[in-house]
Formats: C-alpha cells, sequence, structure tokens
C-alpha cells in the first residue's frame, strides 16, 4: 500500500513542524509585545505566501480559496495592535504541485492557531485578545478535510510529489525565517 501524499509531506517536514511548535510555546502570550511578535512573523510569511499562491492561480485549483485565504482577517489584527510587518520576499511557487504543498502548511497551520487561541483565553484581560481574527478564521469550516481531497486527487500533486514538498518546505521555512526574530527576543 502506498502512502498517501498528506504522510509523505508529514514526513518530510517532521522536523520543520516540530521546530516550529517549540519555538511557539516559548512565547509568553500573557505579554502583548510576544503576542504582537507572533502576528508579525505570521504575516511576514503569509502575506507574501498567499500573494505567490494567488499569483499563480490557486483560485483555479482551490475553488473556495477566497474563503481560505486569511491575509485580510491577519491584517484586521495587525491594525488593532498597530503592527507593521516587513513581508519576506514573495516566493517562486510555480507549479501546481508547490501550491499544494505550500497549501498544505497553511491549512495545517489552522490547527496550531487553536492551540495558540487556548493560550491567549488563559489571559482575557491581554489586549491581545482583541486581536485574534486570523486565529479564529475558518471555525466551523472543513477546511482541512476539503483540501486533503485535493490534495491527495489533483493530478499535479499525484504525478509531482516532490513539487507538492517543495512548496511545503517553501512554506515551512519562511515561517521559521519569520518566528526566529521573535524567538531570540523571547529567548533573551
Amino acid at each position: 500500500m502506498s502512502l498517501l501524499i498528506q504522510d509523505t509531506i508529514r514526513e518530510a517536514t517532521h522536523h520543520s513542524h516540530r521546530r516550529l511548535d517549540l519555538a511557539l510555546s516559548w512565547l509568553d502570550l500573557k505579554q502583548p509585545r510576544y503576542y504582537a511578535g507572533f502576528l508579525r512573523s505570521q504575516a511576514e510569511a503569509l502575506l507574501p505566501l498567499e500573494s505567490a499562491l494567488e499569483a499563480g492561480g490557486i483560485p483555479d485549483i482551490l475553488s473556495d480559496w477566497p474563503l481560505r485565504a486569511r491575509s485580510a482577517a491577519l491584517q484586521l489584527d495587525l491594525d488593532v495592535m498597530n503592527i507593521s510587518p516587513v513581508p519576506l520576499p514573495t516566493p517562486d511557487i510555480g507549479s501546481a504541485a508547490q501550491m499544494l504543498g505550500a497549501v498544505y502548511v497553511l491549512e495545517a497551520s489552522r490547527m496550531g492557531a487553536r492551540v495558540m487561541l487556548a493560550r491567549l483565553a488563559q489571559h482575557p484581560e491581554s489586549m491581545s485578545i482583541e486581536a485574534t481574527k486570523y486565529l479564529k478564521h475558518g471555525f466551523g469550516k472543513r477546511f482541512w478535510p476539503t483540501f486533503l481531497d485535493v490534495l491527495e486527487n489533483h493530478p499535479a500533486a499525484k504525478s509531482d510529489v516532490s513539487g507538492v514538498l517543495l512548496g511545503a518546505q517553501t512554506a515551512f521555512s519562511m515561517f521559521e525565517t519569520a518566528l526566529a526574530p521573535v524567538v531570540s527576543v523571547e529567548a533573551a
């Protein structure tokens, strides 16, 4: 029995995923400056990723992309916290397979968003609780299972698994790069 594409991605990006989870676990979310750093890092990676996906034609692959895209929700939170991110350069995500790999990371991050939201809820007095549209985006939707159905059945993903992995690795790398300064400040 062959592995599902999602299993191949999970295995190939295991270390990146663990590094991000560990880095995020270090953030003291009761202090708004660390949540602000988290939001800034998310914006610095997410905004150029979503821009690249849209330029590449992701709405042709995922017809519900406008419902999935989180840049607008994140921008609202940035405005609440008075944050001006400096986005990373827009990545070259040139194929449908690479786009699906990048979207895998974006959609999987919604599960991490639930964890972050639960951590923030422990500090309802924090002004950060007012800036959670990004973390709450998509609650109640079936984005993960419907995405996995597209991933596992899309001809480009099936024929170019290495392209899917490259897209996922690109997205993980961007989130790690953007989060590194936040974690280094927290650790100091």
